[in-house]
């Protein structure tokens, strides 16, 4: 938690949290550890936490087993950290001073 919170603290830009490929119950364990900690992330980046199970399901099967396996585990997948992103994540700009402090620039 202290490691969320100190490396939080000297972010100057919105960031996001990566999966680096953990599965997707560490991953959504970790983003609400984050969350928990009071740490402003912006949102995720994942594809392999998500969607590993469906690499055995094809090589198993084909894609009739991956199509299975999409409908059910990567559902199940993507719903549970969509729910915990809700919880955990904010809009960069509430971070930032709001959108009335955004500063927008016009093209040359």
């Amino acid at each position: 938690m202290r490691l969320f919170r100190e490396a939080a603290s000297v972010a100057t830009k919105p960031f996001i949290y990566l999966s680096a490929g953990v599965t997707a119950e560490a991953f959504r364990e970790t983003l609400e550890l984050a969350a928990e900690a009071g740490a402003p992330f912006a949102g995720v980046l994942c594809g392999r936490a998500n969607w590993q199970g469906g690499v055995p399901a094809f090589a198993r099967g084909g894609i009739d087993a991956l199509k299975v396996w999409l409908e059910d585990a990567g559902v199940k997948n993507i719903t549970a950290l969509n729910a915990v992103v809700t919880q955990g994540a904010r809009p960069w700009w509430t971070v930032y001073g709001g959108t009335d402090n955004i500063e927008v620039v016009e093209p040359m």
